[in-house]
């Protein structure tokens, strides 16, 4: 068998610059060469180990990492042909405002594992040449070893990489005394992605709307953590839908089939000649004992990021609670990861629950962050022990962050497909705040056919873990899609608020091969749309919904439809239900934090009011911390205005 040991950094040319004020960002670019010929590896994964951002080399070997802000970052490069490289002092590249790194590193391959001479490294020579890209070179000739690298000296961590500096505080400093309760530094190393925000739709051009369902809840549940923390969510974490769906709206269950669809109409409470449409779905619920037996695969995160807020601990804590659910006929096992992935727990019946929890507790915190390793020995378990007929789940915790191997999701993506397609579907969990990474767990969750949600505390814990997910992981329906047929008579134009990463186009609506959403036993789908009427006659029918779903085990097409109907359907502001005003209030809150221009013209102390009354009317734990919420959300907003209108006239490098 070969044996791979590691590469040969032959060149890195670094572009640098001196720092330009303003809100310019910064790249690296450059090639990988192979030593042996020359050539350009493609299919090379170039990852930055701060962030998680990277790229995969084109046929030529050329990579490109954009929109980078100024800071020094580690390189980590994996090839199945070269083993994985990363970063010591050779891989480490200066980014600067508005300039590019230009990289060129030549890998090669050795059969046995070298000398390691740091010696050139620290007496390499630097030298500059002017032009339109400034460049440093830096010759480098020495081999390093993946051995080396990657596993952490004493069973610690690896060194701690240098963190991008921000070009300028984006909270203020030495308030302590008078603005206590806000942090100020935001958690660093977050990272999501801005999927934009819907328009409106002319309805004469285009009356339909057809979109994914989802029932995550995780955007959320962050924006919820740093509110408490004292700190303004970014709007990249903002995801409309997940605002709306996180709320209980009371919907009855159908008791002859799959699912109940509800429709609702209000006028709006912000916008004169506006109106709202409420669409709800309701899965069929079932008796606890008549549930399929489960087979759980849990694939846990120890790497040493994992330690940091007790991360690990609180996974631990959440792991216990949901052993206490599981019946005498589950099984689970059990997969840990750091710098490399090893089973921790054999599947195991929980009438032996004394072994499961000796396991959870067993697990402890350091190394890299080798997922990729981590989500293919759970798969590899999750296949062993896979029943037909039975439920078939895999949960990962993490915090998402992965700096070994292929670190993006799509580097899995397709294996994770085509287990799901067998029926073993993929549950993520998402903890901590700071060197966090929502992208990789909501899209693993999306090809997983499974739900994505984030834990902040024990509290949450508890109604993720113990309270709903047992049930929820027995699957009702795979690719359910919603698609909304306007009366272009009755409605002048729509939008629909969030699922803007659900989008599917509107003639993929009955394409038995187009994905869509996954929907659990009891679990319920909300959508809304903002309307602009062009009548409003008592009897006109403003939409008509239909859903359309697959059987878990595929072998089934259903679909159904909803008219909503002025007459029937539509309620005066004053005597509309509280779930609707809800959902509206929910809405609105996630688009105002998401700075949109349709949220604009309200303000948090008006939504207050609104949260106000939906709160006398239910005065349930969700709509109290809802309206907290926005309170503390409204004194966020005016104190960052107040100071940068104090103190920052003059900064241009302010990010507020």
């Amino acid at each position: 068998m070969r044996t791979l040991s590691v590469a040969t950094v032959l060149i890195v040319s670094l572009a640098v610059v001196a720092a330009i004020a303003g809100p310019e960002r910064g790249s690296i670019e450059g090639r990988i060469i192979d030593g042996a010929n020359g050539t350009g590896v493609a299919g090379a994964w170039v990852a930055i180990v701060e962030n998680n951002i990277g790229t995969r080399t084109d046929s030529t070997g050329w990579f490109e990492i954009l929109d980078l802000s100024s800071g020094t970052y580690n390189l980590i490069i994996t090839h199945p042909d070269y083993g994985t490289v990363t970063g010591l002092s050779e891989f480490r590249a200066m980014v600067k405002a508005g300039v590019s790194v230009t990289l060129t590193i030549t890998i090669s391959r050795t059969e046995e594992k070298p000398n390691i001479d740091f010696s050139e490294l620290e007496h390499a020579t630097t030298t500059y040449k002017q032009g339109i890209r400034d460049e440093a070179r830096v010759q480098v000739n020495g081999i390093v070893s993946t051995d080396e690298v990657l596993a952490p000296s004493s069973g610690g961590n690896l060194a701690a990489p240098e963190r991008p500096q921000p070009v300028c505080p984006p909270y203020p400093g030495r308030k302590k005394d008078k603005h206590w309760q806000y942090h100020e530094v935001p958690p660093q190393d977050m990272f999501f992605r801005d999927y934009g925000t819907s328009g409106f739709v002319q309805t004469r051009h285009d009356r339909f709307s057809t979109f994914a369902v989802d029932t995550d809840d995780a955007s959320y549940a962050l924006v919820r953590r740093y509110l408490l923390d004292g700190l303004q969510p970014p709007t990249a974490s903002i995801r409309v839908e997940e605002f709306v769906n996180h709320f209980d709206y009371g919907y009855n269950p159908p008791s002859d089939r799959k699912f109940r669809v509800f429709t609702e109409l209000t006028e709006s409470p912000f916008e004169r000649g506006r109106g709202y449409l409420k669409i709800g779905i309701k899965g069929r619920e079932i008796d606890r004992r008549d549930r399929k037996p489960l087979n759980l695969t849990l694939v846990i995160d120890v790497s040493g990021s994992m330690r940091r807020e007790n991360r690990l601990g609180l996974v631990k804590d959440a792991l216990r609670m949901l052993v206490g659910q599981l019946d005498r006929n589950d099984r689970v096992g059990m997969v840990a990861y750091g710098s490399s992935a090893w089973t921790v727990l054999e599947p195991t019946r929980t009438d032996r629950s004394g072994t499961i929890l000796r396991a959870i507790d067993a697990l402890s915190a350091g190394g890299s962050t080798f997922a990729e390793a981590g989500l293919r020995e759970g798969y590899r378990m999750a296949n062993n022990q896979f029943v037909n007929g039975h439920n078939n789940v895999v949960v990962l915790c993490s915090d998402g962050v992965a700096n070994v191997g292929h670190t993006s999701p799509d580097a899995i993506m397709g294996e994770i497909e085509r287990f799901a397609r067998r029926g073993i579907t993929l549950n993520t969990f998402g903890f901590g705040m700071g060197n966090y990474n929502d992208v990789l767990l909501e899209q693993l969750a999306i090809k997983g056919d499974g739900r994505y949600a984030y834990v902040d505390d024990r509290q949450e814990a508890q109604r993720l873990f113990a309270d709903d997910l047992v049930g929820s992981m027995q699957l009702l329906a795979r690719d359910v899609k919603i698609q909304v047929e306007f009366d272009p008579k009755v409605v002048k134009s729509y939008r629909l608020l969030g699922y803007e990463n659900r989008d599917v186009p509107d003639h993929q609506f009955r394409d038995n091969q187009q994905d869509g959403g996954e929907v659990g036993v009891g679990h319920e789908v909300t959508a809304l749309y903002e309307l602009e009427f062009a009548n409003r006659r008592r009897d006109a029918r403003v939409a008509t919904v239909f859903v359309r779903w697959k059987n878990p085990d595929e072998t089934e097409v259903s679909e159904v439809k909803e008219e909503a109907v002025l007459r029937k359907h539509w309620q005066k502001p004053e005597r509309a239900r509280a779930e609707l005003k809800l959902a509206i209030v929910a809405a609105r809150f996630g688009g105002m934090l998401k700075n949109t221009a349709y949220a604009s013209e309200t303000s948090f102390q008006e939504l207050a009011r609104l949260a106000q009354d939906v709160d006398r009317q239910l005065h349930t734990e969700q709509t109290r911390e809802l309206l907290d919420l926005i309170s503390r959300a409204g004194s966020l907003s005016g104190y960052h205005a107040n100071w940068q209108a104090e103190e920052m006239d003059d900064d241009i490098n302010y990010r507020q």
